[in-house]
């Protein structure tokens, strides 16, 4: 079991969302951006030596691109999360204190004893401190999807972002021109609607919509980079 800072354990499913929120984001660039730039240049040249020169070229200039977005992104985002946090852990406390005074003086002031005063200011404090223990749980919860520390972000994206370029390529170093488009554009949809229905899983959101979503994504890429390599092909092809 993973534990935080404060000794406390850490919700394994948001650790779960801060990794493949990581992976989605590198790996679904990689094959979107690949997919669309083989199927264009097919169409457009027929060359398979083209299409894996760009193809590479595209994949480690875009791993590197992407970790560093994810480098920078992560540090700001971490270090804004830190501030809210720190803002908001101040503002409840300063909110307890202020309620419970004020709920002194109007005790008081209606010529309420001792005894009632006391056990008044009890309950109230003690939802106070039910309210801070519940931030408390749920800032714990959500340290994974916030704290990702910088580096390893800029690692797993830019690492995603190889694996997901790799999808659509496979096909261009391994098969006929003719047919390599046809076997990208199926194996690119597998990938991403696995990774759809994965995403689903740990969010709680609906498997079939997630998987479409990410393959409508991916197709939508594949017809823009096959619409634009078809208007500028050489016209001997």
């Amino acid at each position: 079991m993973r534990v935080d800072l404060a000794g406390e354990p850490v919700a394994a499913g948001a650790a779960a969302v801060a990794s493949i929120r990581d992976v989605i984001l590198g790996g679904q660039d990689g094959l979107v951006n690949v997919l669309g730039l083989v199927l264009g240049l097919a169409v457009a040249t027929g060359d398979s030596r083209v299409i894996v020169t760009a193809a590479l070229a595209s994949m480690f200039a875009e791993s590197i691109a992407m970790a560093g977005v994810a480098y920078t992104s992560r540090g700001a985002e971490r270090d804004f999360a830190t501030g809210m946090r720190a803002r908001l852990a101040a503002e409840l406390r300063a909110a307890s204190i202020e309620r419970l005074a004020d709920l002194r003086a109007r005790l008081a002031a209606n010529g309420r004893g001792v005894d009632e005063i006391e056990t008044a200011l009890a309950a109230a404090e003690a939802e106070s401190r039910a309210w801070q223990a519940g931030f408390e749980r749920l800032d714990r919860a959500m340290a994974p999807v916030r704290e990702a520390h910088p580096g390893r972000a800029a690692v797993v994206v830019g690492l995603s972002t190889i694996a997901g370029s790799a999808v659509p390529l496979t096909p261009f170093l391994l098969l006929p021109v003719t047919v390599a488009p046809a076997a990208a554009v199926v194996a690119a949809a597998v990938v991403l609607f696995v990774a759809g229905v994965e995403r689903a899983r740990l969010t709680g959101a609906p498997a079939l919509r997630a998987g479409l979503e990410m393959v409508g994504i991916g197709l939508l890429s594949a017809l823009a980079g096959y619409l634009i390599g078809r208007g500028l092909r050489s016209p001997a092809i």
